[in-house]
């Protein structure tokens, strides 16, 4: 009796020994699913748990807003069977489940899968094993979070990367270009100053040429007037030998009278003479008067035929005169029309070198303003190329900018 007593009380004791062990079992069990209802709420990224054969065994709200499939549905379909991702069964081994198998875990891996409704998910992908306490796997615990917005930032900032590479090699181009660009623009301003000194070389040219020009003028001016001057006192002078040759021809006529008296008065003094000798000795008186008329009369004859010819010679000389006039007045209107011509040719030349120092004065002044505008643009350039190299220090410095500002997106978002 005793002995059976003693087995009541040490099966008592058992009892109660294993009712304490229980009972700390389900307060740690109860403090652990305290502490996973904690973590689950603290949780910010979708996640879920499912068993080793695919099954899902705790789906929260979370995951089942981004998958858009619910906890009856999930639970109702393998894991893989929702995602569809190029990485899930039947296309490929599950990393999930070799990372349990082999005691290893992912973190932040880009995998895309696939909402309900067929629209890809940008997904980063971090996994733990869950094990018993001897140590067998029993399922995983996967977080899903959404990348789509990272991914798109991604994008975005490589192609803001793309486009400062492509801002910082086109600034080193426009450096290079506004180089050449100076060099050929100082190359351009000596030309210009050299061609300015040759265009001041012109314009002390084409002052003397215009000298030169008004000083011709003015002495062809002066021979023409002194060639009008000759040929009206030629004029004048033929019309005083035109009215010699009147006068000439006046005498003529004259003579001609003359010598008729002294023809008559010769004829007299033969009828005289005769009849001086008819009377003798009373009529040898007038023999004498007779015979000296009769030498008066010759000596009237010879005396006009005298006059006459050397109003015949003068006659001959006027001819001769008038004809040399007439050619001198046709030389001197040739001339004169020479001359005439060679004033308006030195008075177009005149007008042409005031026309071409006009020219070269606004090629002066424009090759000044093109010389400015030359130093201006090099100005220009100098600060263009100023700019072009600023350009490039602020792209790297964006280019810094963007990736730290990746990396703290990448550090917020994804842990």
């Amino acid at each position: 009796m005793f002995a059976s007593s003693k087995k009541v009380i040490q099966s008592d004791n058992t009892l109660k020994s294993e009712n304490e062990r229980l009972k700390s079992k389900l307060k740690d069990n109860e403090l652990k699913l305290a502490q996973l209802e904690g973590i689950q709420s603290a949780m910010p990224d979708p996640y879920y748990v499912r068993d080793m054969d695919y099954n899902v065994v705790l789906w929260p709200p979370a995951i089942a807003k981004l998958t858009g499939f619910s906890e009856e549905e999930a639970k109702r379909l393998k894991c893989y069977e929702m995602y569809r991702a190029c990485v899930c069964p039947p296309v490929a081994d599950c990393p999930t489940q070799r990372c349990v198998q082999t005691r290893q875990f992912l973190r932040d891996v880009a995998v895309d899968v696939f909402h309900k409704n067929g629209d890809t998910i940008h997904c980063l992908v971090s996994n733990a094993g869950v094990y018993d306490e001897d140590g067998n796997p029993l399922g995983a615990v996967e977080i899903v979070k959404d990348n789509t917005i990272n991914t798109i930032v991604q994008n975005t900032m490589n192609s803001i990367r793309e486009i400062i590479k492509k801002i910082d090699a086109a600034s080193g181009h426009l450096s290079t270009a506004m180089e050449q660009v100076n060099t050929v623009s100082r190359k351009v301003s000596d030309k210009s100053a050299e061609s300015l000194a040759d265009i001041k070389i012109g314009v002390e040219t084409g002052i003397a040429v215009s000298r030169k020009a008004n000083d011709s003028s003015k002495y062809i001016s002066n021979v023409q007037e002194n060639i009008n001057s000759i040929n009206d006192s030629m004029k004048f002078s033929v019309d005083k030998i035109s009215s010699l040759k009147d006068k000439s021809e006046a005498i003529v006529e004259f003579i001609k009278m003359i010598q008729e008296i002294s023809s008559k008065t010769n004829l007299l003094s033969i009828n005289a003479s005769i009849e001086a000798a008819h009377a003798g000795e009373s009529g040898r008186g007038f023999k004498v008067v007779a015979d000296g008329i009769r030498e008066l009369s010759k000596n009237s004859n010879e005396s006009a035929n005298s006059i006459n010819n050397t109003v015949k010679d003068i006659n001959e000389l006027i001819k001769d005169v008038n004809t040399s006039f007439a050619v001198t007045e046709k030389d001197i209107e040739a001339g004169a029309n020479t001359i005439s011509e060679l004033l308006s040719f030195v008075n177009e030349i005149s007008d042409s070198v005031k026309e071409l120092m006009n020219i070269i004065n606004m090629t002066e002044g424009a090759t000044e303003i093109t010389s400015n505008h030359i130093e201006e643009q090099n100005t220009t350039f100098v600060e263009v190329s100023k700019v072009g190299r600023e350009l490039s220090v602020i792209s790297k410095e964006l280019t810094q900018e963007f990736e730290n500002v990746i990396k703290v997106i990448q550090h917020n978002d994804m842990g």
